[in-house]
């Protein structure tokens, strides 16, 4: 938050500075009477370019975020999935098959959400995928209903799996094309700022004021542009309710249910 702070006060106070610095005199203005239609066709030129790039980005972004927790969502309801069909299963399988799927949520929200910030996983929460695997491989395939019950866990589990991956590749952060509309989000602000100064801009008091308002502008849409590259941080991040949620669900459970 901080660092986005800096940059909008850093973009307004340089976009100011190059205002006096470099700010033409009023006695120019009527010279450049002719060139004005085509100035200013070039600027809504570049103006629309920023808005497309920008357009685009944020909807890379939104479907990114929206998958992201969509996926979450159902890696949660399928190890609830699981811990419904232990009802049909023996002991003592089946009580260290609950432990076990009572406590991946747990190391999903607490461990290794955070870790999603920086692109990593947890060897924890690894591990105790594993072990969910290796346990409900152990199951005997008689009777019927415990086959069931192991054929339908692990059909969840595979799925649990796959899910937990793209998890972590969109900790990556957002595609190629994301990247290119990004850049050309950032050029085109940067162009929007430089391009009324190269042309001649004056430094009367209006113009200030509305040049340093668009400079602080175009740096928070550009502050909030990187913040969102990753849907596990920033500002809008994706949070690990679907697993908060789902500690609570498998805890109301009353065992007796389940058997």
């Amino acid at each position: 938050m901080w660092t986005g702070l800096v940059v909008i006060l850093a973009s307004v106070v340089v976009t100011a500075a190059a205002l006096l610095l470099f700010g033409r005199s009023r006695a120019h203005e009527q010279a450049d009477d002719r060139d004005a239609d085509s100035r200013g066709f070039l600027g809504a030129v570049i103006s629309g370019l920023f808005i497309v790039a920008l357009a685009f980005y944020m909807v890379i972004v939104w479907e990114e975020g929206g998958v992201a927790e969509g996926n979450a969502a159902r890696e949660a309801a399928a190890v609830a999935d699981v811990y419904w069909q232990t009802a049909a299963m023996p002991q003592p399988q089946r009580d260290h098959i609950r432990s076990l799927l009572a406590e991946y949520p747990k190391l999903v929200a607490y461990r290794e959400w955070p870790k999603l910030e920086v692109g990593e996983s947890d060897g924890k929460t690894t591990e105790t995928l594993h072990a969910l695997h290796v346990e409900i491989l152990g199951l005997p395939s008689t009777p019927e209903e415990v086959r069931s019950a192991r054929e339908r866990s692990l059909e969840r589990m595979r799925e649990i799996t796959d899910l937990r991956r793209d998890r972590l590749d969109s900790a990556s952060g957002i595609g190629n094309t994301g990247r290119i509309m990004l850049v050309g989000t950032i050029v085109g602000a940067v162009a929007m700022v430089i391009y009324p100064m190269l042309i001649g801009f004056t430094a009367r008091k209006r113009h200030f004021l509305q040049m340093s308002l668009t400079s602080a502008v175009l740096a928070l849409v550009c502050v909030l542009c990187v913040g969102m590259t990753q849907p596990f941080d920033g500002w809008f991040r994706v949070q690990p309710e679907a697993f908060t949620s789902l500690m609570e669900e498998l805890a109301g459970i009353p065992s007796e249910q389940s058997r």
